[in-house]
């Protein structure tokens, strides 16, 4: 193993990105990539990117094998390397970027590096700060990488790659399938006949807001709400495990629970529990359940357009809003009946059962690279008896 620093196989420097606002996604202006689109594995959702208008946006755009780094807040360390599949991305001012030279190393095998836990491991002793992590340009240069030789470096990418685009296929029927659940949703409960026939109720009515601590004997993993509206494993803590003097006030998260931070930047954004191990949240969370029958529905209620605009509407707050569980459940539902959703819920089985098997392909996948990583990293495997 040879022992380098990131500046050493980076052409130049770290480089800061722009610091300018996002707007609204348009065809004719560059997508926008900032700190809060960069997901744990080093993904973005690109149906969810914002885009830039601003005159010098043309000089912060990634190149292939550029990586770049979130330097501050509850996400430093996280990380999106850029192979060229989207076009024309520009990088924000949270972020950090370094371009990889591929004649001193495979770039994606950096890409990796930083999922393993010697990176996070090193993102946690370097952050400096009282209240918000920060990693700077020179720091970020100074780490320091265990690098095998170059044809263990490929065929180690070459591995993880195969599973990690058997991971994406899968993610992206899911997504596909999902589009058709929320088509068959909106023919159920947004047509005219439908709208005509429902009754209403406040959403009080219809959840049960749940305070339940964790069992500080078990072990729990850590739940956060994103954007998209689904609860994933948090980013705050690298090991994904609570270790905490606090861990007592954290609030537990039943399968198929809801939950959301009323004073996110996302506000709104409700997830749905649907992990079969031990889940809980950080006490600033609302945590709520509702009638077993209605999961499905109010999994897709809650991503509407209709109930994104009630929270709008009675979000206060004038500098971050705030939705708390009582003037959530002020909002007012158009509450089918049963045998509505009891229609609904027989025309999305098969659809949810393919959903849940792909899941369950996806986990497995994850649960490989994982178990993976460190040893590829620590060059253990003997990759000439792997046929990839």
């Amino acid at each position: 193993m040879k022992i380098v620093k990131l500046k050493d196989i980076s052409v130049g420097q770290g480089n800061y990105g722009i610091g300018a606002a996002a707007v609204e996604y348009n065809d004719n202006l560059y997508r926008y990539l900032r700190i809060t689109d960069i997901k744990e594995d080093g993904t973005v959702d690109i149906n969810e990117l914002k885009s830039v208008d601003d005159i010098n946006a043309k000089d912060y755009l990634l190149k292939e094998n550029d990586i770049c780094f979130a330097r501050t807040g509850n996400s430093t360390g996280k990380t999106y390397f850029y192979d060229g599949t989207v076009k024309d991305l520009v990088y924000a001012g949270f972020l950090i970027k370094f371009s990889l030279d591929n004649t001193k190393v495979n770039p994606k095998y950096i890409k990796y590096y930083t999922l393993s836990n010697k990176y996070k491991n090193w993102v946690k002793e370097i952050q400096t700060g009282s209240t918000r992590g920060n990693i700077n340009a020179k720091m970020y240069g100074e780490l320091v990488i265990e690098l095998p030789e170059r044809e263990y470096q490929d065929k180690s990418v070459k591995l993880l790659e195969t599973i990690t685009k058997r991971i994406e296929l899968n993610k992206h029927t899911n997504n596909n399938l999902y589009e058709i659940g929320k088509a068959l949703y909106q023919e159920y409960f947004e047509n005219e006949e439908y709208t005509n026939n429902y009754e209403i109720k406040q959403l009080n009515e219809v959840t049960t807001n749940n305070r339940n601590k964790v069992d500080q004997t078990k072990e729990y993993k850590v739940l956060s709400a994103v954007n998209t509206g689904d609860l994933v494993l948090s980013d705050d803590y690298f090991d994904k495990q609570v270790y905490s003097k606090d861990i007592g006030k954290y609030l537990n998260v039943n399968k198929y629970d809801f939950a959301y931070n009323p004073a996110r930047i996302n506000i709104g954004s409700i997830g749905l529990n649907t992990f079969d191990f031990n889940c809980c949240v950080s006490p600033v969370y609302v945590t709520f359940s509702v009638d077993k029958d209605y999961i499905d529905f109010f999994d897709f209620y809650f991503k509407s357009k209709r109930f994104n605009a009630e929270v709008v509407l009675r979000a206060s707050g004038s500098v971050r809003q705030a939705l708390n569980y009582n003037d959530f459940g002020l909002i007012e539902i158009p509450y089918p009946s049963k045998e509505m959703i009891d229609k609904f819920n027989s025309s999305y089985k098969t659809i949810k059962d393919r959903i849940n098997k792909n899941k369950a392909k996806i986990s497995n996948l994850e649960q490989i690279r994982d178990t993976l990583l460190p040893k590829l990293m620590n060059g253990e495997i003997d990759l000439d008896k792997i046929e990839i």
